[in-house]
């Protein structure tokens, strides 16, 4: 069924000049003529802009491109002068004539050469250095040999063995017999086996083993004149004798060990005393000098 077209409505066509749609008695409707108006006037101030930023922009291009193109000419330049530079260097200098070629065999005998030389001074540094500490360690125990020598013999008497008097010379009462009478030496205690001593240069004279009438092992020694007078010394009570009769003895000498021997109640050594043939308190002697 054909549609029927009422009032002045006309169907779409073609419109062959554009200019046609904003005519009046155009028969399109009034808000597309508005609407490509508008269209057109946004076109035209945007090619204004374009135009307006493009006379702006394009002298600054074109400064900076004036800028890079004097930075490379004076990089070129700058280069230009470092390759002759480098050029006349080479020219001038010849390195293999300044710089011999090194034998390196020669530099490593040299370099052990110094090395051996080091170690033997380090060598010689110490071995002095040991020579003086040993020199002075011998200095001080010289010294201290020296000092006892100088003791020694300021002492009238040696001490005869370890320990102190425990029994003084003197009357008193006798542990075993029960009575008092004359103890005629000093009781010096020790342990059997401790060493016994001369207490000065002489010649034993007696070197008796047994009881002896409650002396038990003993010696006799003479010691010559000692201030003056003629003086003995005897040990008794002894465990061992290492002298024998007539033998020459010196000062400090081992002549013998403490023992038990004889009439005694515990081990110890009885020292006695006698100047001029007199028995005597040997505590003066034994301190004299101590």
């Amino acid at each position: 069924m054909a549609r029927i077209n009422s009032g002045s409505y006309q169907p779409r066509c073609a419109i062959v000049d554009p200019d046609e749609a904003f005519l009046p008695e155009a028969g399109l409707p009034r808000r597309m003529a508005r609407r490509s108006r508008f269209v057109r006037g946004g076109i035209a101030l945007g090619a204004a802009a374009t135009v307006g930023v493009l006379a702006v922009v394009t002298p600054g291009i074109a400064q900076s491109v004036s800028a890079a193109n004097a930075a490379t000419s004076e990089v070129e330049t700058a280069r230009i002068g470092t390759t002759d530079a480098f050029s006349a260097r080479g020219s001038v200098t010849d390195r293999s004539t300044d710089r011999p070629e090194i034998d390196v065999n020669t530099a490593a005998v040299a370099r052990a050469s110094s090395l051996d030389a080091v170690d033997q001074q380090v060598a010689d540094t110490q071995a002095s250095v040991a020579a003086q500490a040993r020199s002075q360690a011998l200095s001080t125990t010289g010294s201290a040999i020296d000092a006892e020598t100088e003791r020694i013999a300021s002492q009238v008497f040696y001490w005869p063995t370890e320990g102190e008097i425990s029994s003084p010379w003197g009357m008193r009462l006798h542990p075993i017999l029960r009575y008092t009478r004359l103890h005629g030496g000093a009781d010096i205690g020790g342990a059997v086996g401790a060493p016994i001593h001369a207490v000065a240069d002489g010649v034993v004279t007696k070197a008796a083993q047994g009881y002896n009438g409650g002396s038990g092992n003993n010696v006799r020694i003479d010691h010559g004149t000692i201030q003056g007078k003629p003086v003995e010394t005897s040990y008794l009570h002894m465990h061992t004798i290492t002298v024998r009769e007539g033998e020459t003895v010196k000062k400090g000498q081992v002549i013998g060990s403490v023992g038990n021997t004889g009439l005694s109640t515990a081990p110890h050594l009885h020292f006695s005393v006698y100047v001029s043939g007199v028995n005597s308190d040997p505590a003066p002697y034994l301190y004299a000098g101590r």
